[in-house]
């Protein structure tokens, strides 16, 4: 299964999402059945992975590495069994830019917006993690 977590620009909550569903699914030795990744909803999406973010996994130890924004691709979604995206908004530009979502892929992680939550990311990474975790409980039965 392939994993595809979206947010505006891939610079913060779709890494941060997809550092934790990794660590999550190499815990439940699902790493070599599940393939995660992560991309922008906005164009010409550029940049690393957003510092505040990176102290956030460091402080809840979770792993993370290199990470380059890119905006979603037709490509992406053909290659990809779900689209996670933080928000609503994420969605329609999802949808915008693959030419919509006949594969009934595109979802939310959530049935609320993630916020990016510039006060240590606490309630952003909290959101994520629950999210995570019960896509996980749901994609592994």
């Amino acid at each position: 299964m392939k994993i595809l977590f979206v947010c505006s620009g891939n610079t913060g909550r779709s890494p941060m999402a997809a550092f934790v569903m990794k660590k999550l699914v190499s815990e439940a030795g699902l790493s070599d059945k599940i393939l995660i990744s992560s991309a922008a909803s906005k164009q010409n999406a550029s940049g690393s992975l957003h510092e505040g973010i990176a102290a956030k996994l460091r402080a809840e130890n979770v792993p993370y590495g290199e990470h380059e924004a890119h905006t979603i691709t037709k490509s992406d979604y053909d290659g990809s069994d779900l689209i996670i995206c933080m928000d609503s908004g994420n969605v329609a530009q999802v949808k915008e830019i693959v030419g919509g979502d006949s594969e009934g892929k595109i979802k939310m992680l959530l049935d609320k917006d993630i916020p990016w939550d510039k006060n240590g990311f606490a309630t952003t990474y909290d959101d994520i993690l629950r999210g995570c975790k019960a896509l996980l409980e749901k994609i592994s039965k």
